[in-house]
This record gives structure tokens, sequence and C-alpha cells, in this order.
């Protein structure tokens, strides 16, 4: 038996990284439902770059933010490596250059990882990120917080969950060094009087 177009048991491309529960939450939810449901590897551009402004996973009350919708979407589609470079050359959204770096973790081996990552560890661009759950400051709830792209691209490679989101199991470099499959990190140290990158400034927030 075939299974209806909305049965949440239906999985594309490579959503099934993603846990069942996320998975289905995402697919319940208004916003996932009314923006993403029909986008293709070009449509979904326009939904990113009009409503995801940080970096979220799911809410305080489980409900999935459009940053974590929109990498659900980009997981089904499985966009080609062609693709996914135009979303990385792009210097005006960084929040669409962020979902696909996370989508290039998901998704490739380990020696393409550390060489994208590599290339974002001395972007010191800011990014809105989503709390898990909201900090009182002078009794005031603060529900986000601001980070860096390259603190991003640290987490990525060292944690096991970003956003929620479980990360596969990633190689250590010092293997793929020792083997000349990538070559040796190289460490930036901003000085104090070096600006912070600008690259990105159209969605700045």
């Amino acid at each position: 038996m075939q299974p209806a177009y909305n049965d949440k048991r239906r999985v594309s491309g490579y959503a099934h990284i993603l846990e069942t529960i996320v998975r289905n939450r995402i697919k319940d939810s208004l916003f996932y439902k009314q923006h993403l449901y029909l986008t293709n590897e070009q449509t979904i551009l326009q939904v990113i770059v009009d409503n995801v402004k940080y970096v979220g996973g799911l809410d305080s009350s489980n409900r999935p933010s459009p940053f974590l919708c929109c990498l659900l979407r980009l997981l089904e589609i499985g966009p080609s490596a062609a693709v996914v470079g135009l979303y990385l050359k792009q210097p005006e959204f960084k929040y669409l250059t962020i979902l696909t770096l996370i989508y290039i973790r998901l998704t490739q081996p380990p020696t393409e990882v550390y060489q994208v990552l590599d290339t974002y560890r001395s972007n010191y661009t800011k990014v809105r990120v989503l709390l898990s759950s909201p900090e009182m400051v002078d009794g005031v709830p603060v529900n986000y917080g601001i980070i860096h792209i390259d603190e991003f691209v640290d987490e990525l490679e060292r944690s096991d969950r970003v956003v929620g989101v479980v990360m596969p199991r990633l190689e250590s470099r010092r293997r793929l060094v020792a083997r000349g499959m990538i070559p040796d990190r190289v460490y930036h140290v901003q000085t104090l009087d070096e600006p912070e990158s600008s690259d990105f400034s159209s969605d700045s927030d």
C-alpha cells in the first residue's frame, strides 16, 4: 500500500538523518506546511531569506524554528553539489550560509566537511541564536543570544548535537591528516585592531 502524500512515514533525500520525533514536529508545523512543502532548491531560497532571522532548533515549547524547518526541507530536497556551492558563495545572506554549513556537516564525508568548515574559521560575522530556554537579565527574560560564525563552525566540528540535531560521527582530523587526505588545521588569531568580517551585511541583526 502506497503512503498518502502527507504521510509522515514518507522520508525523502537525507531527511532520515533527523530524529523521527523532530522530523514529525517539523512536518506538523504550520510554517513547514505553508512555506516549504512544495519548495525546490531554487524556491526555498526566498523562504530562507524572508523568514530565517536566527539560528535555532526547537523552542522551549518544542515548536520548530524556521531555521530547523528549512534544514529539514534542504535535507529532503538534497540539492546538487553545484547548487550547494552557490549557496556558500553568495555573500549577502548569512543564515543561508549557516544552513548550508550544517547541511554539509550532516551529509558530506569528513574530508569535505573539514575543508569547507576551515574556510569559515576566520569569519567573525555575528548571528542571532535562539536560546534553549530564556535567560533572566535584570528581571527580563531574554530569548536570543549572539555568536559568531567561527564559533558555530567549531560547534559543528566538536559537538554531538547542534540546534537539537544529532551530528553524525566525524572521523578525527588527526587521522585524515596522517593519511594525507586533508591539510593540518591553520589557526587564525584576530588582533585587537583587526576589524570584524563584514562579508554579510544585507540581513544583519
